[in-house]
Parts: C-alpha cells; structure tokens; sequence
C-alpha cells in the first residue's frame, strides 16, 4: 500500500520540521515532497550527512534527499524568493510541481507588510515580512487576486496591467487600513511607481513558470510516498485564537492535508507531531513558558534563527506539556480513523536527552506515551542519520 506522513509544528515552529522531512523522504521509493500550508516565509533546515546545508523557504526540505516537490493549493508562491533559492540550490534538485490555484504574492504585498511593521514599532506582530497575510487580504477581493493558473494563462502584458491597477487602485487603500501614512505612504508610493521592479518580478514569474510544471493534486497519485511538509506550528494556526493576533494565516496542522489525502486513494498514513525538548518563538507574542535563565542555563543557541529587522529575537522557554497535549487534542479532529500518530523530539543533544519542563525533565518516552504515540523519533544531531526511531513496544 502507498505511504503518507505528515510532518507538522507542534509549537511555535522551528521545531525540526525540515530535518524530519529529509528523513522520511529517505524511505525509499518514489516519493513526492507537498508543501501544505503557508509560502516562502518558512525556513526549514536541512544538513546531509556529506556536508549540505541549506534553509528550505519554498523548495519542499525532501530535496537533498531526492524527492520532487509539490506546491499544493494551499501554498502562496513568491517568485522572487523561488528564484533567490534556485539560484542557491541549482537545478538539480528534483522536479517541481506547482498548483495551478496557488496565490500569488507581489512586491507590493511585501511593501506592505514591511512598512506595516515597521509603522508598529514595539507593537509588531512578528512577521517576517514576506508579505504572506497581505496576500491573502489582497486575494480576498477577486478583483485582485492573481492564482497561478491564471497567471500562466494571462501573458506578460496582461500580467502588468493587473499590477498596475493594484498599485492605482488597492495599494493607496490598504496602506490607509494599516496606518501607513504621510512620509512613509509617499515613500511605499515612489517604490510601487519603480517599472523595474515590476518587470524583474515578472521576469521571475515567467522564469519560474519555465522550471516547473503546473498541476494539482492528482500528481501524488504517481508516487509510492507523499511526505507533507506543514509550515510554522500548531500554536500559531490562523485558528488559535487564543494565541491572537500573532498568528500565521494559514491551517498548521492536519486540515490542509486531511482535504488532500481525501480526494486521493487511501494510503497508510502517519502523523508525526515534531517538538525541541524545550520551546522556542521567533518574534512577537504570547509564550507562557519563556525563560532566559533556562535558555542561558543550558546554553541553547540556534544556527538558523538571527535576530532580524521584522521577527525580532529568538526566544527560549521551558517545555509546555499542557499546551503541547491541548495543540494535538485540537489538531487530531482531522486524524482519521486507522491513522498513525507519532512524535519526533529534536535536540536532545542540548538537554541531556530529556525534555525541559518547569517542574523537571521528561523523557522522550514518557511524551510518546501521553499522546498515545505508535513511535517516536529521538533526534541528537542534525541529520536524518541521527534519527532514532523506537516503535511503540519500545517507545510506550
């Protein structure tokens, strides 16, 4: 039978996501790498075993490993971060499927963002500035929502004339709605006004057009493994109110992926929820357990996550079981019945092979056994070579 695992955030994202991606598109077969959530903000890090290592934004992280990527409909492509990544990686990286319902974003939609966060000042929600939530409220109205597919479809004249109407007619409105005004409205006007960035973005789109094939989801049908790739983490779902407003605009968890696997055949599914054996949160907003102290304590760093303009810093905290069982309990009414559940516990080797919780440690094992895991991965290093994964008799 056909095989598919899911791969999602638990927490806040950055979780090890990519790392768990490369290894389960390491299973042998043919595999397709989906991407089913989000856009070109996440940054997923894969290292190989010979020495690779790359932060996957738009390319699924199942790359090195040698799978082809999906870019589902529920992806917002960004053609200029596809082509600073392409150049990045070459093109010997698989083939590249994308959905011909994919949003798209432009350099306004980035504008936008940025200079919206910029205008917040110690009130920023935390975006990374990629301009993935103002495509989606540019996208609701479809007098200018630009998918892929029509894009393709359109030419590279029609395609102008629809930014430009953008930039004349949505642009000056929507910097009103998010407070940009006087000198910074007429800086983001004078740059919107810039043709040469609007022709080298389109030279980016039709340039991404000509590497990949356009598609839907029947596509997976071809492949003996699907491993989706979610983006970010459960705690910053568009849903979790709770959490309001840092949040990301997009499904997390398992709701994406439940929509396509049930418009497929039925495959042997497993579920693998990643976790650190602490917290973390880049950017703004709510973190119950965050603790400095702790983080100094141990001595935790990150090789992936710098202090940036828009995110801000990294932050640490203690492991929040409460919260971590809460974000599954929500996510599993997309499980269905039969599904594998499992957990993958990465940087084990920065806390002495142990979870970090305020009231103590907590074993890996302990954790799968609290979520009724059929298996769990215990990861020390950074490759898909220092996974470890125990089945249920050992792990529970």
């Amino acid at each position: 039978m056909k095989k598919a695992y899911s791969v999602i955030g638990a927490n806040f994202g950055d979780e090890g996501k990519g790392l768990m991606t490369d290894y389960f598109c390491r299973t042998g077969g043919s595999v397709i790498n989906i991407r089913s959530n989000g856009g070109a903000q996440a940054g997923h890090t894969v290292c190989t075993a010979d020495g690779k290592r790359h932060i996957f934004s738009h390319i699924g992280s199942g790359s090195f490993a040698g799978a082809d990527t999906y870019l589902s409909g529920y992806f917002i492509l960004n053609p200029m971060l596809f082509s600073k990544e392409m150049h990045i990686l070459g093109k010997d990286i698989g083939k590249i499927f994308i959905d011909r319902r994919c949003r798209v974003t432009l350099p306004c939609d980035m504008l936008l963002n940025q200079f919206a966060e910029t205008m917040r000042g110690s009130s920023r929600h935390g975006s990374c500035g990629v301009g993935i939530f103002e495509t989606v409220v540019r996208s609701r109205d479809k007098r200018y929502r630009l998918d892929y597919g029509d894009v393709l479809k359109a030419g590279r004249a029609a395609v102008r004339r629809a930014i430009q109407r953008i930039h004349a007619e949505y642009c000056p409105r929507r910097a009103e709605e998010l407070g940009i005004t006087g000198a910074a409205k007429a800086e983001l006007t004078d740059m919107l006004a810039n043709a040469i960035l609007t022709e080298n973005y389109i030279d980016d789109l039709y340039d991404m057009a000509a590497m990949c094939f356009v598609t839907d989801e029947q596509i997976i049908e071809e492949y003996d493994t699907a491993v989706f790739e979610g983006a970010q983490g459960l705690m910053l779902d568009q849903n979790r109110t709770d959490y309001f407003p840092n949040l990301t605009p997009s499904n997390t968890g398992m709701q994406n992926i439940r929509a396509i696997l049930d418009r497929l055949e039925k495959r042997e599914t497993e579920i693998c929820y990643v976790t650190r054996s602490f917290f973390t949160r880049h950017g703004a907003g709510r973190f119950d357990t965050e603790s400095k102290a702790m983080a100094d304590a141990y001595g935790l760093t990150d090789k992936t996550n710098a202090p940036n303009a828009f995110q801000g810093v990294f932050r640490y905290g203690w492991f929040d079981l409460p919260a971590f069982q809460e974000s599954l309990a929500q996510d599993q009414q997309h499980i269905a019945a039969g599904e594998r559940i499992s957990v993958a516990v990465t940087h084990l080797d920065m806390t002495g092979g142990m979870l970090l919780c305020p009231s103590g440690t907590l074993s890996p094992e302990e954790l799968a056994a609290r979520i009724s895991a059929a298996a769990l991965y215990k990861i020390s290093g950074e490759t898909a070579a220092d996974v470890i994964c125990q089945p249920a008799n050992t792990a529970l």
